[in-house]
């Protein structure tokens, strides 16, 4: 009797060679169909280029004006005045104005130059009785003590009356001539300041233009300088006229300026010391 075959076949040739079969196939088509397989390669994202920054020359900044050049200030070496002034009656309102615009005046002086001198003269109708020599104001302490005795001077002028129209004005500018003027040398300016409103007696005309002449002449840098405060007046207009035309005569005369005072008697004054 033949002995039972006991093995289990789960697979036999021909189930095996199907199988076969089957992946060779597979793999015949998968080598036909490899040219055509594109792997997909994934795309960055698109990055978009910095703008474009175009550089823009700055513009030029405008050409800046150049400073105006200072102004010349006006200086002095030194400067020696005398103010030669009429004091009768009718000029009230002028000694006021001049006593309290005294320090004033020195006051520009004193910007003008470090050395100032000045000095007074009040003359009435036959007499000089009130005459400051003339004394350095300029800064310190010695200045100021002339500068108040100047002023102290001058507060002590009183007003005097007289019944004819001419004054003294001859003795006036004598006086102030003859005070011991420092040396007039370089560019030292020395000025007489006359201030009224009346002319000379008549006899005295030509001495006192004689005296100013002779003052004025002594140096390059002197010069006597007139401001007539004089107001027409009917009865009196002969006089009147005749002051005028005298005053400008002492103006002439002396090398200064003539200014017909217009009730600023101490701008007229400042037309006369500053140099323009």
């Amino acid at each position: 009797m033949l002995r039972r075959n006991r093995e289990i076949v789960i697979f036999n040739l021909s189930a095996i060679d199907l199988f076969c079969s089957g992946m060779g196939a597979v793999m015949v088509l998968m080598v036909l169909l490899m040219p055509y397989y594109r792997k997909q390669v994934p795309i960055p994202p698109e990055v978009k280029p910095p703008p474009v920054v175009v550089a823009t020359p700055p513009k030029p900044e405008p050409p800046k004006p150049s400073p105006p050049e200072p102004e010349k200030g006006i200086r002095i070496l030194a400067i020696d005045v005398v103010f030669v002034m009429d004091a009768t009656m009718s000029m009230e309102q002028e000694l006021s104005a001049v006593r309290s615009g005294m320090t004033s005046i020195v006051q520009v002086l004193r910007r003008l130059t470090d050395e100032v001198s000045v000095g007074f003269v009040a003359y009435i109708d036959r007499d000089v009785p009130w005459a400051i020599p003339l004394r350095p104001v300029a800064r310190g302490n010695q200045g100021e003590i002339n500068l108040r005795q100047l002023l102290q001077g001058i507060a002590e002028v009183r007003l005097v009356g007289n019944e004819d129209w001419p004054e003294d004005v001859c003795g006036g500018l004598v006086k102030a001539a003859a005070m011991p003027w420092p040396t007039a040398s370089g560019d030292r300016r020395q000025i007489i300041v006359l201030m009224g409103d009346a002319r000379t007696h008549p006899e005295d005309r030509d001495r006192s233009l004689e005296s100013v002449r002779k003052w004025a002449t002594a140096s390059p840098n002197r010069s006597v300088n007139a401001v007539f405060t004089g107001t027409l007046v009917p009865q009196w207009q002969d006089e009147f006229v005749a002051s005028k035309r005298y005053f400008q005569e002492v103006a002439t005369t002396g090398k200064g300026q003539y200014i017909a005072d217009q009730g600023d008697l101490l701008g007229s004054i400042l037309d006369i010391l500053i140099v323009r």
